[in-house]
C-alpha cells in the first residue's frame, strides 16, 4: 500500500497505551494489535468486569503475563477517568497512547449516548492534555462513517460521531499540537462485525421498527472484522499527522482529505 505518511512519528515498541472500551470488539482488537507491534503494556477499560477479565485472559494466552491489565471505567465519570490515568501513571511513569474507543448505540437513552460518545471522548482529550503533554504522545478517537453519511435510523449516534470528528480536528490543530506535543487523530470504521445485534438490540432504538431496519441495514453491510480497524489504527498511531481523519472500510485504510470551505459554497445573493 502506498503511504502518504512515510515518516514514522511514533514507534509503539516499549510504550504504554490505555484503550477505553477495550474489553471487547474493536477496542480489544486494538490492544491486541498494539501488543503484537511490541507495545510494553496495554491497559483496557470497560464497565462490565467479566468481559474485562476474560479479555485479559485472552491477551495473556497470546502475549504472555503482565502485558495487559483491565481497569473498570465508566467514561461518563471524570473522577473515574482521572483516577485510572493516575493509577497507570503511578505504575508506568506515563501514558503514551490513548485510544478513546468507548461508545454506545442507544437512541432511547440519547442523553446517556451523548455523554458516553461525545463527553467521554472530550474527557479523555482533556486528561491527555493534562497528563500526556510533552511525551510525543498520541490520541486516536473512534468515530464512524456515520460522521460523513448520517445513519437514517440513528440521528443521535450520527450527531455524536460528527462531534467526535470535529473536536478531534480542533484538538489536533497544529497550533494546539505544537503546544502539547500530542497528536490527536480520528479513526472512522465502516460496518464492522462486532456482534452489534446482541450489544444494541432493536429496543435500544427510537422505536422497534427503526431498530429492526437499522440492524438489518447495518448487519448486511458488514464486510470486515475488528482486526482491520485495529491494523489501521496502528498505522495511524505510527504515521498519522495531528488532526488527520482516517476511514477503515472494506478492509482498506483511507485518509480523508477535506475540501476548502470556499470550494463548496455557492453565492445566492448580496445582503
Amino acid at each position: 500500500m502506498a503511504s502518504s505518511e512515510p515518516n514514522q512519528l511514533l514507534d509503539v515498541k516499549g510504550k504504554v497505551a490505555l484503550v477505553t472500551g477495550g474489553a471487547t470488539g474493536i477496542g480489544l482488537a486494538m490492544a491486541d494489535a498494539l501488543l503484537s507491534e511490541g507495545l510494553k503494556k496495554a491497559y483496557i477499560s470497560g464497565n462490565i468486569d467479566k468481559d474485562g477479565e476474560e479479555a485479559v485472559r485472552e491477551i495473556t494466552k497470546k502475549h504472555g503475563e503482565g502485558r495487559c491489565t483491565y481497569k473498570h471505567l465508566d467514561v461518563t465519570s471524570m473522577e473515574q477517568f482521572e483516577d485510572v490515568f493516575n493509577e497507570i501513571i503511578s505504575i508506568e511513569g506515563g501514558i503514551d497512547i490513548l485510544l478513546n474507543n468507548a461508545g454506545i448505540v442507544n437512541e432511547k437513552k440519547w442523553e446517556l449516548q451523548t455523554d458516553v460518545n461525545i463527553n467521554g471522548v472530550m474527557r479523555g482529550c482533556h486528561l491527555a492534555l493534562k497528563y500526556m503533554a510533552n511525551r510525543n504522545a498520541c490520541v486516536v478517537n473512534t468515530s464512524s462513517i456515520a460522521c460523513f453519511d448520517p445513519a437514517p435510523y440513528l440521528p443521535g449516534y450520527s450527531a455524536s460521531k460528527f462531534a467526535i470528528t470535529g473536536l478531534s480536528r480542533a484538538f489536533g490543530d497544529p497550533i494546539l499540537s505544537k503546544e502539547s506535543n500530542i497528536r490527536f487523530m480520528v479513526v472512522a470504521p465502516g460496518a464492522t462485525k462486532t456482534g452489534i445485534g446482541n450489544i444494541t438490540p432493536s429496543s435500544y432504538h427510537f422505536n422497534e421498527e427503526w431498530g429492526r431496519l437499522n440492524l438489518e441495514r447495518f448487519i448486511s453491510a458488514q464486510d470486515q472484522g475488528p482486526e482491520a480497524v485495529a491494523k489501521g489504527t496502528v498505522y495511524i498511531i505510527k504515521y498519522g499527522t495531528s488532526g488527520s481523519v482516517w476511514v477503515v472500510e472494506h478492509n482498506q485504510l483511507l485518509r480523508v482529505t477535506y475540501p476548502k470551505r470556499e470550494s463548496y459554497q455557492t453565492k445566492i445573493i448580496d445582503l
